[in-house]
């Protein structure tokens, strides 16, 4: 009897599994969300809706630096007044000739992870423009 009760128990957990889909790719300059397979319109895109591990590019201007040990924090205000956190190192960017030290005032245009903290996004940068 327990071992039918046992065998009963795993297959239930087992039916309860479910699949989840990994988040899509953001294009926050322009508003557009795609996934692999298609291209999504989105009408506006807000930081509280950015899940985190989500591929976004941002466009702005660097209002102000923050000096780590092996790179720096930007936080960038695109046009429209949204602000992001863009840690911007060597080792996360995937070619590492791309690493470039901006100033503030200097237009940028990074392209990485998004991760969502507090009231803030902070944009783990893979590529910069």
């Amino acid at each position: 009897m327990l071992a039918v009760m046992a065998l009963a128990s795993c297959t239930d957990k087992k039916s309860a599994e479910t699949v989840t889909e990994e988040p899509a790719a953001v294009e926050v300059n322009d508003a557009t969300a795609t996934k692999t397979d298609s291209v999504t319109q989105v009408p506006q895109q807000d930081q509280e809706t950015i899940a985190e591990g989500t591929e976004i590019t941002v466009k702005g201007k660097i209002k102000e630096i923050n000096q780590g040990k092996d790179g720096y924090t930007a936080r960038i205000e695109m046009a429209d007044g949204k602000a992001y956190m863009a840690t911007i190192s060597i080792p996360n960017l995937k070619d590492p000739k791309q690493y470039k030290k901006y100033n503030v005032g200097d237009e940028i245009k990074v392209k990485g992870k998004a991760y969502p903290i507090e009231e803030d996004t902070l944009i783990k940068v893979e590529e910069l423009w």
